[in-house]
């Protein structure tokens, strides 16, 4: 069912999409997919990969004064790349 979210993550990564509102965007429609239980019907691994994505987007902050825990640009493309490269992802074969 999450088709529409992963679509966003892959296009964030390769187009080098404004990173706030991919954030903005993404957190707004995990949200509406995790409250209509839509998230359920995703293979767990796929769930796992978007609620990683889901956390990573919270924290990211393109303000130059941010916690140590918090993502700049970078850091967010970096982690996310990561993320996606790093999962096993058998939906996707």
């Amino acid at each position: 069912m999450s088709e529409a979210l992963l679509a966003s993550v892959v296009q964030f990564l390769r187009d080098r999409s404004d990173p706030q509102t991919f954030a903005d965007d993404y957190i707004t429609a995990w949200k509406k997919e995790r409250d209509s239980n839509a998230l359920l019907a995703d293979d767990p691994v796929k769930s796992e990969v978007l609620s990683s994505v889901f956390c990573l987007a919270d924290l990211f902050n393109g303000n130059a004064e941010r916690e140590s825990y918090e993502f700049d640009e970078n850091g967010l493309r970096e982690r996310v790349a990561e993320l996606l490269e790093n999962a096993s992802m058998p939906w996707q074969k």
